[in-house]
């Protein structure tokens, strides 16, 4: 199940405990039980191959070199992969007893759902405080690089302990079915959605909030981890308050590494993933690049890099060209732009480590960033980024869920097959295995399209009903009963228009909250009313640019 990782054991050697000493100085003692003792979600097989005593690449693309790209594998992401079957395991995860965690907790309402584990609120019984806990299936959990890979994310978890901008860990608990990772409530929405809601954005905010992003990744690398999936869905507001801190909340996919220790595991998610990840020779510079790429998109909007299919997006990460010229740029500072290019330079060795990107004037707390409103587009491009093509994936859902016993009886014969361990989950490693068993004659893009289609809930895994809807997108089932009864699903009034009251309504109830539907909605309404009639909706679903529309669009405006 991947590579074999040479990264150090912190409980090995002495290198990780060495910097902690003498770079963090001002990180306040941990209290608890040692960090090795710890165990949290294995989302994935993160093992790396050390390649040490391989010489690098020197053919690195910069610019506009390489014209001509293979196939790139997929990245591993903390989703969506396949795990080996194995002999259950039957030693503890945490190696050591737990108390349990309901004498101390009451579990409360989920949260979320991830490929491995479930997220709930719960309540410290004594105090009234409430917390998030992970629970993960041991099942889940079927070889040992598994078990490794949950001993590591808490271990990092614990290493970064008393950094003001890493989610704290509180413990972790063990019971005969499932780890339970107990953290630190962080409400405040996710990164893009609060300055959305703000509605007001200056140069200078995002400067603040980069600032906080590369200071997590300073940290991370001078305590020798590696974080290897920076992207903004990993940063959330510990709270509603207006100057809430910005939280690091994922390092599924982190790694410890030494000095000059080089990998080669594809791992990441496709907009933010480095080149020399693409490429399978990387270390810790890969996160200046994702944490670039954010930066590019919290003062334009989009991201830098973009293509209709995962593939085209890794050719453009390769070999694609900074756009400077389109709207907003020319507005935006010159420092700004400076240091964007310097770290999205595609040589790791040319490119700014995180203390120099901290040294620079643009990001500095007293520096040049102006304290002027972006462009209000920016904040458009925000929205419409958030909420691209989820209004088709709850419509492909509904209409799923109009189909007769009759109608859907092979598909649930076929989600039994695929589903080999009985979890009612699937994976897209799964996925792809499972077509190819029933003759399914698809390409990697359109599987990994249809996944896209199906996780309406964005939790990285199929369920039934998920499935089933899959089903009828590659099937482009279009039939007037089943594209009606979607419809109204949205029109509940039966008025015969969707507004954007309904539209919301509808995303609440699938889970994906306050996305600010209205540039989306103007997309669709193509007459400009307001509201979607019948004909627009019918458009849209059958329309398979929508979404890739808005991003084309808006980088040329």
């Amino acid at each position: 199940m991947g590579n074999k990782s040479t990264a150090p054991n912190p409980a090995r050697n002495g290198f990780i405990q060495s910097v902690t000493a003498a770079v963090w100085t001002k990180r306040p003692p941990e209290d608890g039980s040692s960090s090795t003792d710890e165990s949290t979600r294995g989302k994935n097989n993160t093992n790396s191959t050390n390649v040490n005593d391989n010489k690098p690449d020197d053919s690195v693309p910069r610019g506009s070199e390489a014209r001509s790209v293979p196939h790139v594998e997929k990245p591993k992401s903390a989703t969506n992969f396949k795990r080996v079957q194995s002999m259950g395991l039957k030693d503890s995860v945490l190696q050591r007893k737990t108390e349990n965690l309901k004498d101390i907790y009451s579990v409360g309402k989920k949260l979320g759902q991830g490929q491995f584990g479930t997220t709930f609120l719960c309540t410290e019984k004594e105090t009234g405080k409430e917390f998030a806990c992970k629970s993960i299936a041991k099942r889940k959990l079927t070889t040992k690089d598994d078990v490794e890979d949950v001993r590591r994310e808490i271990q990092i978890m614990h290493h970064l302990a008393g950094h003001p901008n890493v989610i704290s860990i509180v413990g972790a608990y063990e019971d005969a079915v499932a780890v339970h990772v107990v953290m630190e409530l962080c409400g405040g929405g996710e990164l893009f959605d609060r300055i959305i809601q703000r509605g007001h954005y200056t140069e200078k905010k995002a400067a603040e909030l980069a600032r906080v992003i590369v200071g997590v990744v300073e940290a991370c690398h001078s305590l020798g981890v590696m974080h290897r999936d920076l992207k903004p869905e990993n940063f959330l507001f510990n709270n509603e308050q207006e100057e809430a801190p910005l939280k690091t909340i994922d390092f599924g996919l982190s790694m410890f590494f030494k000095p000059g220790e080089m990998f080669t595991d594809m791992v990441g998610s496709p907009y933010y993933v480095a080149p020399e990840v693409l490429r399978k020779f990387y270390s810790q510079e890969c996160d200046i690049w994702s944490a670039g790429v954010i930066i590019y998109i919290l003062l334009c909007g989009v991201p830098p890099f973009w293509d209709e299919t995962e593939q085209g997006i890794f050719e453009q990460v390769l070999n694609g060209s900074l756009d400077f010229a389109s709207e907003p740029w020319p507005s935006i500072s010159e420092s700004a732009k400076d240091l964007v290019r310097k770290m999205l330079v595609r040589d790791p060795k040319r490119r700014l480590t995180a203390p120099e990107v901290l040294r620079h004037p643009w990001i500095q707390a007293d520096g040049v960033a102006p304290d002027k409103p972006l462009d209000s587009a920016v904040l458009s491009r925000l929205k419409q980024f958030s909420a691209m093509n989820k209004i088709k994936k709850i419509a492909i859902r509904v209409i799923a869920e109009t189909l007769s016993e009759e109608e859907i009886a092979g598909l649930k014969n076929m989600f039994k097959m695929i589903d080999a361990d009985g979890s009612g989950q699937i994976t897209l490693e799964e996925l792809k295995k499972g077509l190819e068993k029933v003759g399914a004659n698809l390409k990697d893009s359109e599987i990994v399209h249809l996944m896209e289609a199906a996780d309406v809930d964005n939790s990285g895994t199929i369920d039934y009903g998920e499935f089933v809807a899959a089903m009828l997108h590659i099937n482009k089932i279009n039939q007037e009963d089943h594209m009606y009864a979607a419809f109204s699903y949205f029109d509940k009034d039966g008025s015969g228009y969707i507004t954007a009251d309904e539209l919301q309504l509808a995303f609440d109830k699938f889970g994906l909250g306050d996305i600010h539907l209205d540039e989306v909605m103007s997309d669709i309404d193509k007459d400009n009313d307001g509201r979607i009639d019948y004909s627009e909706f019918v458009a849209m679903m059958q329309d398979g640019e929508f979404g890739r529309n808005i991003s084309l669009r808006l980088k040329v405006e």
